[in-house]
């Protein structure tokens, strides 16, 4: 899950694209080249900065200079690594993460997306 120069990358030794050849291309290149690191440690730093207040993903963006894919994309690797926490609050729209250090005993959500009822006969997936 971890690269040598300490990237976290879960989906098989990456961090993870949409499903396009450019995407793939993309997520290859800054895994190998150091950049998802970088962007992995930035966003640490600025989360445990943040302290107890967190950060939304537009409020990292606007702090790092990122689009809502690379904000996005950067916070749910280190969610799905529980190396940071996303809380239930809200924030102007937005839900807020924190460090680990600082969740205080606030409700919290996993990771992933939420299985959903099927339309035609309500089964949910993993019940």
């Amino acid at each position: 899950m971890f690269a040598e120069d300490g990237a976290v990358l879960p989906y098989a030794g990456t961090s993870g694209w949409s499903g396009s050849e450019t995407s793939q291309a993309r997520a290859t290149s800054a895994d190998s080249s150091g950049v998802t690191s970088y962007r992995q440690s930035a966003a640490l730093f600025a989360l445990y900065a943040a302290g107890v207040d967190g950060l939304t993903w537009k409020e990292l963006g606007d702090v790092q200079g990122w689009h809502h894919g690379t904000a996005t994309g950067v916070l749910s690797v280190l969610h799905k690594a529980e190396r940071i926490a996303r809380l239930s609050m809200v924030r102007d729209r937005c839900k807020v993460y924190v460090h680990v250090d600082y969740v205080a005993g606030r409700e919290t959500e996993q990771q992933g997306r939420k299985s959903r009822p099927c339309p035609n006969c309500g089964y949910v997936e993993g019940t």
